[in-house]
């Protein structure tokens, strides 16, 4: 039996990731593996309904645990839990903060990689010398500063000419995240060429300000959102290029990482070792990769990476729904 947690489950990005292992459920069965398959969560972000659900879970003694945490600290002592009582379990999505407390994190993509994509496409789109602000959430939100780390290291790397002017905070708030764009289009007026919105809140907000503006095909925008939210803007041609992850793949590797755990193919402390991934090929599992954090380098423990991050276009943006 393998149990699969999502964050919440009233989002189309994780409804996606249950589509995804659901899809790996079914051909493992084709191939004759024994497997059940219950994909459960709290309906609206709540870490304490997760960890309780998580209880009750790991008392009818499954197999397997698939796990995105809501919150990295709190949610260690029931992973531990599950962990010490003999099931494998697997972080997606979300890890939590003590990798040992889980067996490997399936990682839809590294800070490094999705913040060096955001910065090649501003570069393809508005050239190697753009003048380029960010639209962020809150000035401590981790993720965020942890991408735009990651896109000052790209820019340095790759596009010493490039420069980031400014970053603005819309605190998450959609009204906020419009009011900061308009406030960045009118102080540089003529002189930006590229706004960037690392949130799936912000970057429908920015799109909107620059088409407000006048200004489409004249700032290039881009960033971190589902295609749902993006598709009237690309369509339009305000955005050509949304960056983020297929969360319907992501849910579908980790099956395939929770069922290798379990063959014993993927072995806990593996150091290196490659992941059978149905239609995904195979992907590797490593015990060590160095990313670049809003806290300075990081060692992801444990981890499988889905791979580089995806582009939603104008010819591919329909195929996706979430």
């Amino acid at each position: 039996m393998i149990f699969m947690v999502p964050k919440f489950t009233g989002a189309a990005y994780f409804a996606a990731t249950q589509k995804g292992a659901k899809e790996a459920v079914a051909e493992l069965k084709g191939r004759g593996v024994a497997i059940d398959f219950l994909y459960t969560g709290p309906s609206v972000a709540n870490t304490d309904e997760e960890i309780r659900m998580i209880d009750d879970l790991v008392a009818q003694k499954p197999d397997a645990i698939i796990i995105a945490a809501n919150h990295a600290d709190a949610m260690v002592p029931v992973v531990q839990k599950a962990k010490t009582s003999g099931i494998k379990v697997i972080t997606y999505d979300a890890d939590v903060a003590d990798p040992t407390a889980r067996q490997w994190f399936v990682n839809q993509g590294t800070f490094t990689l999705v913040g060096a994509a955001l910065v090649d496409v501003v570069a393809e789109q508005a050239g190697a010398r753009a003048r380029l602000a960010v639209v962020s959430t809150d000035p401590g939100a981790f993720s965020q500063n942890s991408w735009i780390a990651a896109m000052k290291a790209q820019m340095q790397a790759k596009y010493p000419k490039m420069q980031l002017v400014d970053i603005r905070y819309g605190l998450g708030k959609p009204a906020e995240s419009f009011s900061m764009a308009q406030d960045l289009i009118n102080k540089f007026r003529g002189q930006l060429d590229a706004i960037v919105a690392p949130t799936v809140v912000a970057l429908p907000k920015v799109a909107e300000a620059v088409e407000q503006a006048g200004l489409t095909g004249k700032i290039v925008v881009t960033g971190l959102s589902t295609p749902n939210d993006m598709k009237e803007f690309v369509k339009r041609g305000t955005v050509k290029t949304v960056v983020l992850w297929n969360p319907v793949d992501l849910g579908y590797l980790a099956v395939y990482v929770a069922q290798a755990s379990l063959a014993g193919t993927l072995k806990d402390n593996a150091t290196q070792a490659k992941v059978p991934a149905g239609r995904l090929g195979t992907r590797d599992a490593v015990a060590s990769l160095e990313d670049i954090t809003a806290k300075g380098p990081l060692t992801l423990k444990n981890v499988i990476v889905l791979g580089n991050p995806l582009r939603f276009t104008k010819d591919n943006i329909d195929q996706f729904n979430f």
